[in-house]
């Protein structure tokens, strides 16, 4: 009896439809334009937002491939870096800060990465000990209103106009 469902389980399974792939990606596509319309996923083209680790914060704001850009790294009283100034690209940003500070930091996914050693000229924008060097951080937000809210260490806006 065992033998026999089984081998009829295996003949319907045989039978059925194959189901085509290019309709499974078409229904995706679909369903990711969609959502990007209806404003609940962003566009992984698009920077714009607030990354974050810790205490040290970045916004974005713009639109691909032209941002504003703000950086505030915070290590402790008298600790601490803030930036304002430009980034252009898409998965990898050209950053001007300003005053020589010109370095590219990478985008994975929602990760941006400064690269180990920023320019000297960087170490304008900083206090004490804290650097711009190998800063690492995490996409908290795609909203261009929050970034644009966005307080650096200082107290004021890091993405004002």
């Amino acid at each position: 009896m065992m033998r026999a469902a089984v081998a009829l389980s295996l003949l319907l399974a045989a039978c059925s439809p194959a189901r085509d792939v290019r309709d499974e990606d078409a229904a995706g596509k679909a369903l990711e334009t969609a959502a990007r319309a209806a404003g609940i996923v962003g566009d992984r083209a698009d920077a714009t937002g607030i990354y974050a680790v810790g205490e040290d914060r970045l916004c974005l704001t713009g639109t691909a491939p032209r941002y504003r850009i703000g950086v505030s790294v915070d290590f402790g009283e008298g600790q601490r870096c803030v930036a304002h100034g430009t980034a252009q690209g898409r998965d990898a940003l050209a950053i001007d800060l300003g005053d020589g500070c010109r370095f590219t930091a990478s985008r994975n996914g929602d990760r941006l990465l400064f690269p180990v050693r920023t320019p000297p000229a960087c170490a304008r924008a900083c206090q004490g000990r804290a650097t711009l060097d190998t800063l690492v951080l995490h996409r908290l937000s795609e909203a261009s209103g929050e970034a644009t809210r966005l307080r650096g260490a200082d107290g004021r806006l890091l993405c004002a106009d």
